[in-house]
């Protein structure tokens, strides 16, 4: 009877690990060559009047691409590129962090995803000098884990493409979905599946 016992443990143990538990509902996850994103570069540009070699020379003025992707097995990749060109100065930033990710629910029975970024590298290209280093621990901890509110859905002014609203939770805790007075515009990403 032992025996039997032993073994009926171990085969419920063996089954519950085989099992891999997804939290990030389908609804948000996209194919490997998609990312909710916010692609904000200006098409806005200057002429460079710097004598020099780049002398008459067009750059857009700068903007920001921002990517958001959600994986099975609760994984998220966040990236970011910002670009700043001023007559003379030319900056560039790219921030990329990977982490875990865990979708619920709140006390306020509100969707919430919760990400717990684990690795990190931010590079910088201020006028043709590189430098990159990794996101220390803290970093990661203070600045990149953190509670959102999220909703996924069509705008009544764009209904042919899929967005993905978001309220950062611990920068705005007031915000209550069931009141929309709880929320500023000015407070919400909307990220978009970019087409294919």
């Amino acid at each position: 009877m032992k025996s039997l016992l032993i073994f009926i443990l171990m085969s419920v143990a063996a089954a519950g690990a085989a099992q891999t538990v997804n939290t990030v509902p389908s609804s948000v996850i996209t194919s490997d060559s998609t990312y909710w994103m916010i692609s904000t570069v200006s098409t806005m540009g200057y002429v460079n009047t710097t004598p020099g070699a780049y002398y008459n020379t067009y750059k857009s003025g700068g903007g920001m691409i921002v990517k958001f992707k959600f994986r099975e097995n609760n994984r998220f990749e966040f990236q970011l590129y910002v670009q700043v060109n001023t007559y003379g100065i030319e900056n560039e930033t790219w921030t990329q962090i990977e982490g875990t990710v865990e979708f619920k629910k709140d006390e306020k029975g509100q969707q919430v995803f919760t990400t717990k970024a684990e690795k990190g590298v931010y590079r910088i290209n201020k006028n043709g000098a590189v430098s990159s280093r990794a996101v220390t621990g803290s970093e990661l901890k203070s600045q990149h884990s953190n509670t959102y509110l999220w909703e996924r859905t069509t705008l009544a002014d764009d209904p042919k493409n899929v967005y993905l609203l978001m309220v950062d939770l611990d920068a705005h805790p007031e915000a209550d979905i069931n009141n929309p007075k709880t929320i500023d515009p000015s407070w919400v990403s909307k990220f978009h599946i970019p087409a294919s």
